[in-house]
C-alpha cells in the first residue's frame, strides 16, 4: 500500500470520531432548523391557548377543526370582551362567500384567526429565531473552547446544554408555559453555535488531505439527516400530534447522550495536540490511532512547520483576525460564504416549508408528506455530494449548483404570481406540482454546493493559529443572516408575497460573481499551501502568470 493509499484510509478509529461527533452536534443541529416546522400550528394554538387562559379564558383544543373552544361559555361582561377575539358571525365554506353561518358561540379562536394573530405570530417567530440567536453567541465563544478545552473535549462538555434543552421542551404542556418551548430554543441554540465550529475543526483537522472534503461533507450529511428525521417525527402519524408535540423538542437529549458516553473514547485532534499544546507524542499517538498504522512520520513533520511557523504568534483574537492584511481576503471569503449560504432562503425553505407550499397552494392533507419528501431529497443529494467533492472540488459545486437554485426561485416566483393573479385557477393543480418540483431542484443544488462547502472552504484557508478564529466568526456572522432571516421571513412573506424570492434571487447572483472572481480552489492542498496561495490575495494573479508563462505570451519579457 502506498503512502496516497495509506492517507486516503477509512480507519475504524477515524470512522467512529467522525459519526460520533457529527450526529452529537450537526444532526442536532439540522434537527433543530426543521422540528419547529410540522408542529408550527399546534404549538401556535398551544400558544393562544395558554395567554388566554391567563386571561382567564379557559378553552380545549378540537383536531377535528384544529379551533379553540371554549369550556364554559363567558358571561357577563366577559362576552363583550370574547366577541373581539373571536366574532360571532364568520363566513361560511361558500366559495362566493356570501352567507355568513352562525358560529358556534363556543368557538373561541378558528385556525386562520390563530394564524391571523400578530402577537402569536411574533411569539412563534422569536421561538424560532432564538435557536439561530443564541447559536451566534454560542459561535462567538466556540473559538475560546476549542483553543483552551480541546475540540473534543470541548464537544463533550457542552452536551449538558442539550439535556437542559430537552428537559425544558418535554415539560411545556404540562407547565402550561410556552416559555419552556423558547428557553428550550436558548439551549439549542447556544449548544449547536458552539458545537458545529468544534465539530467543522475537529472534522477538517483529523481527516486525511485526500480525503478531506469528502469527511467535511459528513457534516452537512447529518445536517440533512436531522432536518429529515424531524420531519418525520413531526408526522401526524407519530409525534405531530396535539398531546405528543413536547416529544420533538424531549429528543434533543438523546444525541448529546450517545456524544456524552462515546467521544470521551475519540482521540484528540493530532494538530491541537502538537501545534496548540506542544504535546508531540500526544499528536503522534491519536494520529497513529486515527490512521491505523505507525508510518506518520511525514505529517507529525507538516505539523512542526506549521508550528514553528506559529510560535512567534500568540494565539489570534478577534481584533488580530480583523486588522491583520494578508488575512483580509481570507476572511472576506470566509464571511461571504456564510452570507450566501444562509441568505440563499435554506433555512427559511426548512423551518417555514409548510408556510411555502400552502402559499403554493399545495393540498393541505398531503404537504406533510411534501415536507418529508423535501427532506429526503437534502439528504440524498448531499449524500451524492461526499464523492463529488474530491472529483469535482469546490469551485465548481458552488458556482453551478447555484446558478441552479437562482433558476428554481425565478420559475416559483413566476409560478407564484400565475396563482396570485387568479387568471390560472383552471391550471392550478399543474403551477402547484411546477412549485413543488422547483423547491425540490432548489434544496438539491443547494446540498450539492453550499451546504457542505463553506464550512469545509472556511477551515481550509487558514492556517492553523488564526482557524479557531477565523471559524467562530465566520459561524458568528452565519448565525447573525440566520437569525435576521428567521425573524423576518414570515412577514416579508406577508408583505410582499409571491416576489419574496427576488430577494434570495439578487443576492445569489451577487455572491456567485464575488465566488466566481476570488474563491480558489482547495481540492488535494495543504493548509500551508492554501493560506499561503490566497492570503496576499495573489492566486488568480499567480494563475495569470503562469498561463502566461506557458502560452509564451510575454515578447518584451517580464521582471517580476
Amino acid at each position: 500500500m502506498g503512502e496516497g493509499d495509506k492517507e486516503s484510509t477509512m480507519t475504524f478509529w477515524l470512522f467512529v470520531s467522525i459519526t460520533v461527533s457529527v450526529f452529537g452536534n450537526s444532526f442536532l443541529y439540522g434537527y433543530n432548523i426543521g422540528v419547529v416546522n410540522s408542529p408550527a400550528r399546534l404549538i401556535k394554538a398551544f400558544y393562544t391557548m395558554t395567554y388566554m387562559a391567563r386571561e382567564g379564558y379557559e378553552t380545549y383544543y378540537n383536531p377535528v377543526d384544529r379551533g379553540l373552544y371554549f369550556k364554559t361559555l363567558p358571561d357577563g361582561d366577559n362576552v363583550t370582551t370574547m366577541t373581539t377575539l373571536a366574532p360571532v358571525m364568520s363566513l361560511g365554506n361558500n366559495s362566493n362567500g356570501s352567507m355568513p353561518t352562525a358560529r358556534d358561540p363556543l368557538l373561541a379562536r378558528t385556525e386562520k384567526e390563530i394564524e391571523a394573530d400578530n402577537f402569536i405570530e411574533i411569539l412563534w417567530s422569536i421561538t424560532v429565531a432564538f435557536f439561530v440567536f443564541f447559536g451566534m453567541i454560542g459561535a462567538f465563544t466556540s473559538g475560546k473552547i476549542a483553543d483552551y478545552f480541546g475540540r473534543k473535549k470541548g464537544m463533550v462538555l457542552i452536551t449538558f446544554l442539550m439535556f437542559l434543552a430537552g428537559i425544558f421542551g418535554g415539560i411545556p404542556t404540562a407547565a402550561s408555559s410556552p416559555e419552556c418551548v423558547m428557553v428550550s430554543r436558548i439551549f439549542v441554540g447556544l449548544h449547536t453555535g458552539m458545537g458545529i465550529s468544534l465539530a467543522s475543526l475537529y472534522l477538517a483537522e483529523i481527516s486525511p488531505k485526500k480525503i478531506r472534503g469528502a469527511v467535511g461533507t459528513c457534516h452537512q450529511l447529518f445536517v440533512t439527516l436531522g432536518i429529515l428525521w424531524s420531519m418525520v417525527l413531526g408526522l401526524p402519524a407519530l409525534a405531530g400530534t396535539w398531546d405528543t408535540w413536547p416529544v420533538l423538542f424531549a429528543f434533543n437529549a438523546f444525541p448529546a447522550l450517545i456524544c456524552l458516553i462515546f467521544l470521551p473514547f475519540c482521540p484528540e485532534s493530532p494538530r491541537y495536540l502538537l501545534i496548540k499544546k506542544n504535546d508531540e507524542d500526544g499528536a503522534r499517538q491519536a494520529l497513529k490511532k486515527f490512521r491505523g498504522h505507525d508510518d506518520v512520520e511525514h505529517e507529525i513533520e507538516e505539523m512542526r512547520i506549521e508550528a514553528r511557523r506559529s510560535s512567534s504568534t500568540e494565539s489570534f483574537t478577534m481584533k488580530q483576525l480583523l486588522t491583520t492584511p494578508e488575512l483580509k481576503l481570507p476572511l472576506i471569503i470566509s464571511l461571504v460564504v456564510q452570507v450566501a449560504q444562509q441568505w440563499s432562503g435554506i433555512n427559511a425553505a426548512m423551518a417555514y416549508s409548510s408556510f411555502i407550499f400552502a402559499q403554493a397552494n399545495v393540498p393541505e392533507d398531503i404537504i406533510p408528506y411534501v415536507i418529508v419528501g423535501q427532506g429526503a431529497i437534502n439528504a440524498i443529494s448531499t449524500l451524492i455530494s461526499v464523492p463529488l467533492m474530491e472529483k469535482a472540488g469546490r469551485r465548481p459545486l458552488l458556482i453551478w449548483p447555484m446558478c441552479g437554485m437562482v433558476v428554481s426561485f425565478i420559475v416559483l416566483t413566476i409560478c407564484l404570481n400565475l396563482l396570485v393573479s387568479g387568471d390560472y385557477d383552471d391550471k392550478k393543480n399543474v403551477l402547484a406540482i411546477i412549485s413543488i418540483v422547483v423547491m425540490l431542484t432548489y434544496v438539491i443544488g443547494f446540498a450539492l454546493g453550499l451546504g457542505p462547502i463553506p464550512y469545509i472552504v472556511v477551515s481550509e484557508i487558514f492556517r492553523q493559529e488564526p482557524r479557531a478564529a477565523a471559524m467562530s466568526i465566520s459561524m458568528a456572522v452565519q448565525w447573525t443572516c440566520n437569525f435576521l432571516l428567521l425573524l423576518t421571513f414570515r412577514f416579508i412573506q406577508k408583505g410582499i408575497g409571491a416576489y419574496t424570492y427576488l430577494i434570495f434571487i439578487i443576492i445569489l447572483v451577487i455572491c456567485i460573481i464575488f465566488i466566481f472572481i476570488y474563491v480558489p480552489e482547495t481540492k488535494n492542498r495543504t493548509f500551508d499551501d492554501i493560506a499561503r496561495a490566497i492570503a496576499s490575495g495573489r492566486e488568480k494573479k499567480r494563475k495569470k502568470y503562469e498561463d502566461d508563462d506557458a502560452e509564451e505570451m510575454q515578447p518584451m519579457g517580464r521582471t517580476d
